[in-house]
């Protein structure tokens, strides 16, 4: 009686406040939109404001037409640059402070949001579009970093403090939250093709370039070699 109650007590389960733990749920999942379409998105914000800017622009042309002085037509034109600017300006930061989503976004089912999961204010979404300015002054380096950057932030990401996500994203309000990028380990090739295809671009321009500008110079060089050599030596 005694070894069969021993056994028993060895076999039954432990007390409960000897269990261990059970595992940590983990933090809330937040996915972050990458590069790809995050460029799509931007493509077609940019087609809707070059054709803005192309109706401002056909607006000069009964200018030109009518045989306007010169200086009158360049100011105008100038005038019809600045216009465009603004109304850029006014485009991004009207749609992020009020929806979050440009029509780009809208097309693509995404959005911009602060990194707390608030929505983005004025304040956000001007300084947002000056880091807009400041990722494309480096070669756009600043937008190609999304593709790299764990959190998919572009400088003017970083700038603003926001996340790009899908339209229906909702942060918890306690806890913490894990981010996921929406492409893991498939915007670095994208990446590598645009840049192979800007490179194809901008070789060609840049080599025309080089030879507009130093065409006359070789040239002379040249032709002072070959008049050198032609030249007959006095006796």
């Amino acid at each position: 009686m005694t070894l069969n109650g021993s056994s028993n007590e060895l076999f039954s389960e432990p007390p409960s406040e000897f269990l261990p733990d059970a595992a940590e749920p983990e933090g809330h999942i937040v996915t972050v939109i990458g590069f790809g379409r995050r460029l799509v998105a931007y493509l077609i914000d940019a087609v809707i404001l070059w054709v803005v800017g192309l109706c401002l622009s056909l607006g000069l042309v009964p200018l030109t037409a009518s045989g306007m002085n010169q200086d009158a037509v360049a100011g105008a034109n100038v005038a019809v640059q600045c216009v465009s600017i603004l109304i850029a300006l006014a485009y991004f930061v009207i749609f992020w402070a009020t929806r979050g989503q440009t029509p780009g976004k809208m097309a693509l089912g995404i959005k911009v949001i602060a990194t707390d999961g608030s929505p983005v204010t004025w304040g956000k979404a001007l300084l947002r579009y000056i880091g807009y300015l400041i990722s494309g002054l480096v070669l756009a380096l600043g937008f190609v970093w999304i593709a790299f950057d764990a959190k998919r932030q572009g400088w003017h990401d970083k700038i603003a403090n926001t996340y790009v996500v899908y339209k229906d994203t909702e942060f918890p309000t306690s806890g913490p939250v894990t981010i996921v990028p929406s492409d893991a380990g498939s915007s670095v090739g994208i990446v590598l093709v645009l840049l192979l295809f800007v490179a194809l671009i901008l070789v060609p321009i840049v080599v025309i370039a080089i030879l507009l500008l130093l065409g006359p110079v070789i040239g002379n060089v040249f032709s002072n070699i070959v008049e050198g050599l032609t030249t007959p030596v006095p006796q």
